[in-house]
């Protein structure tokens, strides 16, 4: 009698510890609910990475050029002597920015107009010819934009070039040096190849856009079913992210859960999200939206790390036929199931 007795006190206590646990219902609203505060913007912009593939368009805009032309590499031009036309040549600037004079070899005219150069030749010949009078002639020039027209018209996309950014974070353009974009916001490569390529051609603009988005990641471990990296094509909120990963656990701390972002200084800046809050209110406007590269770590529940500890420093340490069983079936927490009699008899 007093062993039945002691069984149904235990059984008794085991089903009030399980209502006790079940706690609040799942979902803490019973009808539709509009929260004022907005959603949180997010608050970096995005930096470019390696993977990402950049789209640079092209724009030629001819019109009179306000001031002078500037010889560049693979121009050519005729130079002509009054009075000594066996003088006479048709000169391309080479590649290393000279031209071949006669009797005179390389003279570097890379940079400079027509007139400079002019004065540079009189001033090398006024040692051979008394007075001497030279008269320049573009034949052709605006060669570099021929040569970039050349660069991109395999492209199916028509005066434009697709760039992927490297490993390294760099990026090749053509006729201009490769360029560092990691790191940098669309704006900022933007202004950087601007500064570049009007430096080698007149009325060229471009328009600079990402084609493919490879860099905006967000990482999420802990105790969520698909721990990962992941690829946010827009926007995504810890929520989401979650969703994305499978959901949390059962041995989850939901109220808890760490986001580690870098604020615009580069700074880590850690926050925590009550994402129980979050699902049992329904209120998303406590949702955090994520920016590039932030980690969120959903930490394990109390009686979850109490479990491990059982595990770890109880099952795994202490020999089962020194403390016996110690639970009501026999069964040790953590799945190890004990081959002993139960502690009550």
């Amino acid at each position: 009698m007093i062993k039945n007795l002691k069984t149904f006190t235990t059984l008794l206590l085991m089903v009030l510890l399980c209502f006790s646990c079940a706690g609040k219902p799942e979902v803490g609203i019973s009808k539709d609910t509009i929260y004022e505060p907005p959603m949180p913007k997010q608050e970096i912009e995005y930096e470019l990475g390696a993977g990402d593939v950049l789209e640079v368009v092209y724009h030629f805009t001819p019109k009179p050029d306000t001031k002078e032309y500037i010889l560049s590499v693979a121009d050519i031009l005729k130079v002509e002597f009054a009075y000594h036309p066996d003088m006479d040549r048709e000169l391309t600037v080479r590649p290393d920015g000279n031209i071949t004079m006669p009797r005179k070899g390389a003279v570097y005219a890379l940079g400079l107009t027509t007139l400079q150069l002019q004065d540079k030749i009189i001033e090398l010949y006024s040692n051979e010819f008394i007075d001497p009078v030279v008269t320049i002639t573009m034949i052709q020039y605006n060669r570099t934009i021929d040569r970039l027209k050349e660069a991109i018209k395999t492209s199916a996309r028509g005066e434009s070039k697709l760039s992927p950014i490297r490993p390294d974070g760099y990026v090749s353009f053509p006729l201009i040096a490769d360029v560092m974009a990691g790191g940098k916001t669309v704006p900022e490569l933007k202004e950087i190849l601007t500064r570049q390529y009007q430096a080698q051609v007149d009325n060229l603009t471009i328009t600079l856009s990402l084609y493919t988005m490879k860099a905006n990641l967000v990482y999420i471990f802990g105790e969520v079913t698909n721990p990962n990296s992941y690829l946010v094509d827009g926007t995504s909120s810890i929520s989401q992210l979650v969703a994305r990963a499978g959901g949390t656990t059962n041995t989850a701390e939901k109220s808890t859960i760490l986001v580690i972002s870098r604020d615009k200084k580069r700074r880590p800046w850690g926050r925590l999200v009550n994402l129980e809050k979050i699902l049992y209110s329904g209120d998303i406007s406590q949702d955090i939206i994520l920016n590039q590269y932030d980690v969120v770590y959903v930490p394990k529940s109390t009686i979850a790390r109490s479990n491990l500890f059982v595990q770890q420093y109880i099952n795994n340490m202490i020999p089962t036929n020194l403390i016996g069983p110690y639970d009501m079936g026999g069964t040790v927490f953590g799945g190890t199931l004990i081959q002993n009699k139960p502690i009550i008899k």
